[in-house]
């Protein structure tokens, strides 16, 4: 997968004292973790096209695109750490616009949207981290240094890729339509996804709540029932 301009750890912060007391498994493993897509761009962006979605017609994309502060308020957060100086400045004081989704493209491209990468010609892939990490809001709200492996409870999965404008391949798979497929994933809320609905075709429990399971972290697991 692609690699992240900055691999520095903030100096004085937690993953500073893990990159110098740890080895290069860690490290490694740390960098996989925040930015590998394992190549699922070819899914949200080549088949979904959600990739068009975020970007807008305005930016060669398709509908109004999704502003910093949409993608906010989906529960997708922003690493400071790897968010440009000026940008953050810009942000802090005024002048960047949250609302315009140019600045949401300039984010992913400067990997700091956590868990969205950039993957060439405007696509986007997600890595572990888009679920299982968040931030410490540091900064703003949704605006902070990351926390790997807590769970991003505020992530709206099942709105975020209600996004996309072509959800066929998956009403195909489930033998529905593409409303039904929007509106089943909108039904799931914040914090939640269902993880085995593209396998079971099983949008709900027996009691008619959502099927959708509680995003886990990604430390403490053990003895869990991972199912």
């Amino acid at each position: 997968g692609a690699q992240p301009a900055n691999t520095l750890a903030r100096p004085g912060s937690f993953d500073e004292v893990i990159q110098n007391t740890s080895g290069d498994l860690f490290r490694n493993g740390q960098q996989i973790f925040r930015f590998d897509t394992f190549g699922d761009e070819r899914f949200w962006s080549d088949t979904l096209r959600l990739h068009q979605a975020v970007a807008g017609a305005g930016n060669g994309g398709v509908g109004p695109g999704v502003g910093p502060a949409a993608a906010l308020a989906a529960g997708l957060k922003v690493d400071v750490d790897m968010v440009p100086q000026p940008v953050l400045a810009g942000i802090q004081s005024g002048p960047v616009n949250l609302n315009d989704p140019a600045n949401t493209l300039a984010l992913i491209n400067a990997r700091a949207v956590v868990g969205v990468m950039p993957a060439g010609n405007g696509r986007v892939g997600f890595t572990c981290a888009l679920c299982h990490s968040t931030v410490d809001n540091s900064f703003a709200p949704g605006i902070g240094s990351r926390l790997d492996g807590w769970p991003n409870r505020d992530l709206n999965v099942g709105a975020i890729v209600a996004m996309a404008p072509d959800l066929s391949a998956i009403a195909s798979l489930l033998q529905v339509d593409q409303a039904t497929v929007r509106s089943v994933l909108m039904s799931g809320g914040p914090g939640k996804c269902d993880a085995e609905l593209f396998l079971d075709g099983k949008a709900f429990r027996p009691d008619g709540k959502t099927a959708a399971t509680l995003i886990p972290p990604a430390y403490g697991l053990a003895g869990v029932n991972l199912h």
